[in-house]
């Protein structure tokens, strides 16, 4: 039996003819927006504000994704954090002259991991917070042992010495001691290069060989000893101290086990304590605060990793008598 192409062409004909009546069918009638069963000047007009609405929102939240502005209401949320380091400042111009900002109390910078909230100084007021030593500075760090403290970053490490200073001081007076002193010791190591290898040459009757000459250059260091507190007190049985900033500095707490043991005969102790050790920024995060401050163009007095690597060369030599 012969194939009759002229009919095969004619369905086909047929079925592309159906396809594009009936897809016709369906665009009027996604055009026709009034329902009315006709293409009008309405419907069209309907259609442009359609695209609009969504452009406009296509920008919206484009423009939240920039500019990352915050409400009040994202605070409130139970799985909110408030981040280590936040800054204070006035609105800058793009976020008060962007709509999606309006009535924001501030915004969010993120750059890898980190994330730092910036609040707008009119509105400090809203958020339960402490500041220390007050609202002039910008750039502000959390007191690692009181969430709701944030500690300019300028003075964070003298901040974070006298409170260690002052935990010293009242662990003493609740071990009922007659005298302590605290002395705080800067440790500027100098040290010339050491074991230097010096390339000399040196005559060997007519010849000339090369010799590798060693020399040792002993180190040197300098250090600073200020005495930060001393007292004396009539003694008394000692009360367990509460520990914040030195609690887990292990001379710290053998100190006050062998005080509070019964049949402990101390009666001197002198013991040395790492400041890096107790420090409320490590350096690897001090890695990151420097280059978050350069990304948002803050400056400070000096970076944050020379401020830890300073802190690795001091100690507070802690010396107490019962």
């Amino acid at each position: 039996m012969g194939i009759d192409f002229g009919k095969m062409i004619s369905d086909a004909a047929k079925g592309v003819s159906d396809f594009i009546v009936k897809t016709g069918d369906d665009i009027a009638k996604a055009i026709d927006q009034n329902g009315d069963g006709k293409l009008d000047i309405a419907d069209l007009q309907t259609v442009s504000d359609r695209i609009k609405a969504g452009q406009a929102e296509a920008q919206r939240k484009a423009d939240l994704a920039r500019l990352k502005p915050l409400f009040l209401e994202d605070f409130e949320g139970a799985e909110f954090v408030m981040p280590k380091m936040i800054c204070v400042g006035e609105i800058d111009k793009p976020h008060a002259d962007n709509a999606v900002c309006k009535g924001s109390v501030g915004f969010k910078t993120v750059m890898n991991d980190m994330s730092v909230i910036t609040i707008y100084r009119d509105h400090i007021g809203d958020f339960d917070l402490s500041f220390y030593p007050e609202l002039d500075n910008s750039v502000y760090y959390v007191d690692p042992c009181d969430r709701d403290q944030y500690v300019s970053l300028d003075d964070y490490f003298a901040y974070m010495k006298m409170q260690r200073v002052a935990e010293l001081q009242r662990i003493a007076q609740s071990l009922g001691a007659k005298h302590f002193k605290v002395t705080f010791i800067d440790r500027n190591a100098s040290v010339a290069a050491n074991a230097v290898h010096v390339a000399e040459t040196v005559k060997v009757g007519k010849a000339k060989e090369n010799v590798d000459a060693k020399h040792d250059v002993d180190s040197k260091e300098t250090a600073t000893m200020t005495i930060e507190a001393e007292m004396r007190f009539p003694g008394h049985a000692p009360i367990r101290p509460e520990l914040h900033y030195l609690k887990k500095e292990i001379n710290i707490i053998n100190l006050i086990e062998m005080r509070m043991d019964p049949l402990s005969p101390l009666q001197h102790q002198r013991f040395n304590i790492e400041m890096s050790k107790s420090s409320g920024i490590k350096e690897k995060d001090a890695v990151k605060i420097d280059a978050m401050l350069k990304m948002m163009k803050v400056t400070a007095n000096a970076t944050v990793v020379s401020a830890v690597k300073k802190e690795e060369h001091s100690i507070l030599q802690y010396e107490i008598e019962f």
